[in-house]
């Protein structure tokens, strides 16, 4: 193969960037509620604790979509289903932002559950059109769209809320969701659906105990990084004693982080990713435990957040490495990880309110590196028998054989 082949076998498939373009809008709208509460509220004619169920309703319907909507549509090709579920949630978040209260929860969650099946889609179509050494990398594309919409979601929509109308804000994501899916269609190669087999076949995967383990691993580590990161505004604000007008700024550098930290791990991961999982979580434990133990020193802060950033959700790429190489990339491993991801999510948000209600702002930094440490422990299992497997290897290389008589 010529230098030039080999550059362009190197480099990732357009399509790539653009279902990572297409996530990074819906996970956007997700977040957005969050910013634009307060002018929903009044508009809409409820309070804004009820206003705050279209974040959640929109996570339960992320938690069933992969299974109810994407699994079945898995034997199908997905190049039009991925554009079909991005024109549901366009469709279901335009309609829910004109329609009455209760419309508009129940199209939110309909949203949730289409982002959700577009994502397991999308993952199982990143290691299919790519050469087996780029997976890892192509995975980490896909998720630079989650880092990238969770980090910036609630600034953008902070911003967005200042300077139009909050309905307008979610009809301009809608256009960029619209968008992505007329591209996705345009550049994506033609690929056959999986398939089908039994229900009870295609679950087979998920009877291996050790593939819920690596679950598990990635879940606490997702829930560790966001139990601390709901609070970042509120203690940088009230405990650092930074000027609001700074904190997005603030924010906006965790954000670069992550991004980096997404491609830095997407790039490791194929040397070895539990191991890359493991240096991370050490360093996401210490990131959190620096920023609980001197949140009024503005360097150690600063310092936390890229740590917290480079090595948080931007684990993700290794976790699904790790879960693939066990479980393979079939519908039921796939539709799996936004179930993850997503509970994640909800597991560090949930417990980190609970500790903030009743420790004070500073708590969810350390649940977050009490989760990061269990999360932690989970791969010393794992470690061990690597290092003894290791171990005989060079021990049987070593050895020089026995001369025969």
């Amino acid at each position: 193969m010529t230098t030039t082949s080999a550059t362009r076998a190197d480099r990732m498939p357009l399509t790539i960037w653009l279902i990572a373009g297409g996530i990074f809008a819906m996970v956007t709208s997700e977040f957005m509620a969050a910013g634009l509460l307060p002018a929903i509220a009044p508009d809409v004619g409820v309070p804004i604790g009820q206003a705050a169920f279209l974040i959640s309703g929109f996570a339960a319907g992320q938690v069933v979509g992969a299974w109810l909507i994407g699994m079945p549509l898995s034997r199908f090709g997905p190049r039009w289903i991925l554009a079909g579920l991005m024109v549901v949630f366009a469709i279901a978040q335009t309609i829910g932002t004109l329609s009455p209260w209760p419309v508009m929860l129940a199209l939110r969650f309909v949203s949730g559950a289409a982002m959700s099946a577009f994502f397991a889609t999308a993952l199982s179509v990143s290691v299919r059109i790519v050469a087996d050494r780029l997976q890892s990398r192509a995975t980490a594309a896909i998720f630079t769209g989650v880092t990238v919409g969770t980090t910036l979601g609630l600034p953008l929509a902070t911003l967005a809320g200042r300077l139009l109308e909050w309905r307008w804000a979610f009809h301009l994501d809608t256009l960029l969701v619209l968008i992505a899916a007329v591209a996705i269609v345009a550049a994506m190669p033609k690929l056959s659906g999986v398939a089908p087999l039994p229900f009870r076949e295609t679950l087979r995967p998920l009877r291996d105990a050790r593939l819920w383990v690596l679950f598990g691993t990635a879940g606490l580590a997702i829930g560790a990084t966001l139990a601390g990161f709901g609070f970042f505004s509120t203690i940088l604000e009230q405990v650092t004693g930074v000027d609001p007008t700074i904190v997005p700024w603030l924010l906006a550098l965790y954000g670069l982080a992550s991004v980096v930290g997404n491609t830095v791990v997407g790039r490791l991961t194929p040397r070895g990713p539990t191991l890359v999982v493991a240096i991370g979580l050490v360093v996401l434990t210490a990131g959190l435990l620096a920023f609980w133990l001197a949140p009024t020193s503005l360097a150690v802060v600063l310092l936390a957040l890229v740590v917290v950033g480079l090595t948080g959700v931007s684990l993700n790429p290794a976790h699904t490495a790790r879960v693939v190489e066990r479980g393979g990339s079939g519908p039921a491993v796939t539709s799996m990880l936004p179930t993850i991801v997503t509970g994640g999510i909800l597991l560090g948000t949930a417990l980190g309110g609970v500790a903030a209600d009743a420790f004070g702002v500073l708590s969810p930094l350390l649940l977050g590196a009490a989760m990061s440490l269990l999360a932690l422990m989970t791969l010393i299992p794992e470690l061990v028998l690597s290092r003894r497997k290791s171990g005989t290897v060079t021990l049987a290389e070593t050895t020089p054989a026995c001369p025969v008589a």
